[in-house]
């Protein structure tokens, strides 16, 4: 017996546990938005642009550790998407782009709207999936989610003909396929207990596939039964708890030199749960690129992976859950008693780099003063999102967190996701605080969002850094082209505590350091979304930078 193309879909994403999807909705696929009609607990959240709902789905998989589910036309709105393939690609998200499509009988015409999905995503999605027949439509999206989460995780396109979409198919809904969950071997868990148990002055980084309460807690028992200090990696920064005695700091992008110079004297590196990219490895220098300096043991789920850039001493393709389960079941034998020293020693390092020593400027407020207030009113179960750009660089130095929260950012530095990113975060996880830091730039890009948070009554607090310029495109103009300033600074932006109010959100403003305490407290405190402009320094780039030394050299 035959049914709805559409509703064998739906149904299938239903059998896949989806209960929050995010699309802006187009003709090519509205056969799939009326299916969701069929399926109340399948909540269908309408973006206003496909960047928005394709970083929303972002965003979604982060904070779940799941697929996320973007729902998008054809043409337009799947290129509007491509910045959210191109993140979730670099930051190992597991996304599924439902994707419209011509019908299958004009393609080839250059038709309305038509695409090639396989050359077009060919370098940011694992996997593109052409549905050219009605009964492959379950099959196709449970492939998708299982290529997703499978190694490394990463987006999938399905394509969606309209014709498709608007037929029958004898096909049954499809629910997920089993997930391998790779251990170490024997041999490997004995060579790393080695490793660990030789290392004087050895280093745990910590990475974002470090997830879920049963593993972060085997992360802070390895840390605490081992003696092992932990350093977490760029915008994961809730991993570990930035005020347990074993943290050792965030391998932000440029780390500050006084905590590096510290770590750089380890003699075993463990990275656990993360890829290694250029911003934690400070441009492939710690570790470098292609031999480590130290020993290192690598543990990430895809053994293609490891090994891929670096040469690891003991590369292990496994779950990094499992392999902090293999550590503790074995137990730290006999480690050098110099390790306790080492690991306070780090920890010193990193609490004098969190240690925020106020200054003024005279250009606008030093964002560190807003910082140090959000510190006040931070929830333990907060979710913090962040856009790209220098101002991120404060809250990624000063900001506290443990591991309750969670700090979602892209790695790979793209501009847009703060707004999106939140407004997802509220939606995924409906009760927590939800606090967004993003700059003028990024925030006049997705910020449109905003009507999405207070259509769904996502009580989001959103910073808003305004310095009027794209400020690490001026400091790189700073260090490049000293003195000569062009096409970095002056922007014309809106009031932007109005442009708030006019979406439906309470706005406030910064204009000094003594605003920083009682509008963040009265922000904080506000329960509905809520827009803080502050007026921040652009010669105070970043915590360890200003403008005017930088041209100065």
């Amino acid at each position: 017996m035959t049914k709805p193309a559409a509703h064998v879909l739906a149904a299938t994403l239903d059998a896949h546990g989806v209960d929050v999807a995010y699309c802006v909705p187009g003709e090519s696929y509205l056969p799939l938005t009326d299916a969701f009609l069929d399926f109340p607990n399948m909540q269908l959240v309408v973006c206003r642009h496909e960047a928005g709902a394709g970083l929303m789905a972002c965003a979604h998989a982060r904070l779940r550790n799941e697929p996320g589910v973007c729902v998008i036309s054809r043409g337009p709105g799947a290129m509007n998407t491509a910045i959210a393939l191109h993140v979730a690609y670099h930051d190992a998200e597991p996304v599924v782009f439902l994707v419209g499509q011509a019908d299958l009988d004009e393609l080839g015409r250059m038709t309305l709207q038509e695409m090639n999905y396989s050359k077009t995503f060919s370098d940011t999605a694992k996997m593109v999936i052409e549905v050219v027949h009605s009964s492959q439509v379950s099959e196709a999206v449970a492939r998708a989610f299982h290529v997703a989460q499978a190694g490394t995780p990463g987006p999938v396109v399905v394509v969606l003909p309209e014709d498709i979409l608007y037929g029958e198919t004898e096909a049954e809904p499809q629910g997920p396929r089993p997930l391998n969950r790779l251990a170490p071997s024997p041999e490997d868990t004995e060579r790393a207990l080695e490793l660990l148990r030789g290392a004087e002055k050895p280093l745990v980084i910590a990475g974002g596939r470090v997830h879920g309460p049963a593993a972060l807690g085997a992360l802070t028992e390895f840390a605490e039964v081992f003696d092992l200090p932990v350093a977490v990696s760029q915008r994961r920064f809730h991993v570990f708890d930035s005020q347990h005695p074993n943290s050792a700091g965030r391998l932000a992008n440029r780390a500050p030199a006084e905590l590096l110079s510290v770590m750089k004297e380890s003699d075993l590196l463990v990275v656990v749960g993360e890829r290694i990219g250029p911003s934690m490895s400070q441009g492939y220098s710690f570790p470098r690129a292609p031999i480590p300096d130290q020993d290192m043991i690598h543990v990430w789920p895809d053994p293609v992976e490891v090994g891929r850039v670096f040469q690891p001493t003991l590369g292990l393709g496994c779950e990094p859950h499992e392999f902090l389960k293999a550590m503790l079941a074995a137990g730290p034998g006999s480690v050098p008693a110099a390790r306790k020293d080492w690991v306070k020693r780090l920890n010193d390092a990193h609490n004098s780099v969190m240690e925020w020593n106020p200054v003024s400027a005279n250009d606008g407020v030093v964002f560190g003063h807003v910082i140090g207030a959000i510190n006040k009113h931070l929830t333990k179960d907060a979710v913090v999102t962040t856009d790209a750009g220098n101002f991120s660089s404060w809250p990624a130095r000063f900001l506290h967190m443990g591991q309750d929260n969670l700090f979602i950012g892209a790695t790979v530095g793209a501009m847009g996701p703060g707004v999106p990113s939140g407004v997802a975060a509220g939606l995924s996880s409906p009760g927590r605080q939800i606090v967004v830091f993003v700059g003028d730039g990024g925030v006049m890009m997705t910020g449109n969002e905003l009507a999405t948070a207070v259509q769904y009554n996502v009580p989001i607090k959103i910073f808003v850094a305004n310095n009027s310029a794209y400020g690490t495109i001026r400091m790189h103009q700073a260090k490049a082209f000293p003195g000569r300033v062009s096409a970095t600074t002056t922007l014309r932006n809106p009031d932007f505590k109005a442009w708030g109010e006019a979406f439906g959100a309470k706005g406030f403003l910064i204009e000094s350091e003594a605003d920083a305490e009682p509008v963040v407290a009265e922000a904080m405190a506000h329960d509905g979304p809520a827009v803080i402009e502050t007026r921040i320094s652009l010669n105070h780039i970043s915590p360890a930078a200003r403008i005017d030394e930088i041209e100065s050299r």
